[in-house]
């Protein structure tokens, strides 16, 4: 084990590492409601996560989140010249579906300061193609390269932030443990490479825990707001599988934009 790299390390390895990638598993978007009364509603929704937070309760909250990541037809034999993003692995498909039950609380008597926390269970899958789809000349057939996974992920997110009726910023620091299942390589990944084949699928073989901090932030008016996010994943495991560290497979920096919905009493006492 050994402690997260800072921020400013994890952002000039990505700039390195990114562009040779093969992401096994991409974070989704934390979703941080900051709700502040019952029966209160958060929504958001962007081209790859859909989420809900609703109050059952004072200070007693549920939610539901999905993400799917579609980034091109794996089927398509074309795309070997489009992999040249420098942070995304456009290979990459699947995603995750969790819920959660979570605790918040004002901070001050105008309830413009918000603390929560949940926990949550998830599970998902993804796959990618290894390295070699674009480096072979040839035509193969496309799942004779792909890296299959699925995983069941249990999560704790404190979060705590500013919520106004235009605008919204929040700090969230989620813990992720990840236990992976099912893995699979094509006959033609790490083709030759038999030992990297083995310590690419000894990825399964434990857990796995990540830290996702995370800055969200939000701009509009009442109900409805433009919501940005930006999160990093900092994995506690320094081990290495098929010669490359695990945050070479786990995506290490997300972007996500999207709108938010937000139905509360609150705002008619502003």
């Amino acid at each position: 084990m050994k402690k997260p790299l800072g921020l400013p390390c994890l952002l000039a390895a990505s700039l390195f590492l990114a562009s040779c990638n093969k992401y096994i598993y991409v974070p989704n978007t934390v979703n941080a409601p900051l709700l502040k009364e019952k029966h209160e509603l958060k929504a958001s929704i962007s081209p790859t996560n859909y989420q809900a937070a609703f109050a059952v309760a004072n200070k007693i909250a549920i939610m539901a989140n999905g993400q799917y990541v579609y980034r091109w037809d794996l089927n398509d034999n074309d795309t070997r010249s489009n992999d040249d993003d420098l942070f995304l692995d456009k290979h990459t498909r699947g995603g995750v579906f969790e819920g959660a039950v979570g605790f918040f609380q004002p901070l001050d008597t105008k309830k413009r300061m918000i603390f929560d926390t949940y926990a949550g269970f998830g599970a998902g899958r993804f796959k990618t193609l290894d390295r070699a789809f674009n480096d072979d000349g040839s035509t193969g057939i496309v799942n004779d390269y792909q890296l299959t996974t699925r995983f069941s992920k249990f999560f704790v997110q404190p979060s705590i932030g500013f919520v106004h009726p235009v605008f919204e910023a929040v700090f969230s620091s989620r813990v992720s443990v990840l236990n992976f299942y099912g893995m699979g390589a094509g006959d033609k990944a790490f083709a030759g490479q038999e030992t990297q084949r083995a310590e690419f699928l000894r990825i399964s073989n434990g857990t796995h825990a990540l830290l996702e901090p995370a800055f969200t932030f939000r701009v509009g008016y009442k109900y409805v707001k433009f919501q940005s996010q930006f999160s990093f994943m900092l994995p506690f495991d320094d081990a290495t599988y098929g010669g490359y560290e695990l945050n070479e497979y786990f995506q290490p920096v997300s972007v996500g934009m999207g709108v938010s919905i937000n139905i509360g009493q609150w705002y008619n006492k502003q």
